[in-house]
């Protein structure tokens, strides 16, 4: 389906590198993703002064559904719309996605802090749930996995194309005619208004933060078979995001002090000082 791969003008082999991960329809082909059960094994490619805007370039030779996303998210349908395009192999052979990029970063000290304090989730706080069976959190995979429940829920089973986690539990004819019915219904209603999320579905506490400036499709005379898709970022980041602890519980000791002392001109030794005065046994002559 794909070949002639490159990295920053590095040639790799596709079928190592592009792997497959789950969505709603299926598995897709996912580069330089976390969500891969043999992700661990090598580490993602990273971009920096020394290498330059990262650029990923490869020919595709039929059509397909293309999806630009930070390492640890999912090609879902809760992806926004900006970050897809589709590209028709036999009427345009360039396509070229330009995007650019915000970081983000946390402070140390919230590691020590609880989810309903950061109100994001770390890579390595997955909820524990019967169908979220993805190696790291995020908020697309977090959504998918309430999804497939939503299906198991109403037919009892899981649709045949997806991850074989679910093998155990794939439809029969009956079950996909069910999963068609509830696909149906979920689109009458509204994608959001069929369940209630619940609050397990943070935001990533690491993703980051893409925009699409460009998108161009052209055709040009040549003999190679399929379409040359470009995804470039425009730049190195310029601006980083810190999400930082504002108080901690030590902060609060010593706010809680500081009114004390202003508004009864005490302090923690004078108060130590009272207590002594008032139970210390009286000194005989």
């Amino acid at each position: 389906m794909i070949t002639d791969c490159r990295f920053n003008g590095e040639e790799f082999p596709c079928c190592e590198k592009f792997r497959m991960v789950d969505s709603e329809y299926g598995y897709c082909f996912s580069f330089n993703t976390l969500q891969s059960e043999s992700s661990r094994d090598e580490p993602l490619y990273a971009v920096n002064r020394s290498t330059g805007p990262g650029l990923l370039t490869y020919r595709l030779l039929y059509d397909a559904y293309i999806s630009v996303h930070s390492p640890e998210e999912l090609s879902t349908n809760n992806l926004d719309f900006k970050f897809k395009f589709d590209v028709k192999a036999r009427s345009e052979n360039r396509v070229q996605f330009l995007f650019s990029m915000v970081e983000m970063e946390n402070d140390p000290m919230l590691l020590a802090e609880g989810i309903d304090v950061r109100h994001c989730r770390n890579l390595e706080e997955v909820p524990e749930r019967k169908f979220h069976t993805y190696p790291v959190y995020s908020y697309g995979a977090c959504r998918l996995a309430q999804e497939t429940e939503h299906f198991y829920e109403h037919c009892g089973c899981i649709h045949p194309a997806r991850h074989t986690s679910y093998e155990t539990m794939y439809c029969n004819y009956t079950g996909l005619n069910c999963v068609v019915d509830v696909e149906v219904q979920k689109q009458k209603l509204g994608a959001d208004k069929h369940d209630n999320h619940d609050k397990t579905c943070l935001p990533s506490c690491v993703e980051s933060e893409l925009t699409t400036i460009h998108i161009s499709r052209n055709w040009v005379n040549e003999e190679y078979q399929g379409a040359l898709v470009s995804i470039r970022m425009a730049s190195l980041p310029t601006l980083r995001y810190t999400r930082n602890l504002v108080r901690t519980d030590l902060d609060f000791v010593v706010s809680i002090g500081g009114m004390v002392s202003l508004f009864t001109g005490a302090s923690i030794l004078s108060i130590v000082e009272v207590l002594y005065l008032v139970f210390r046994s009286p000194r005989r002559m």
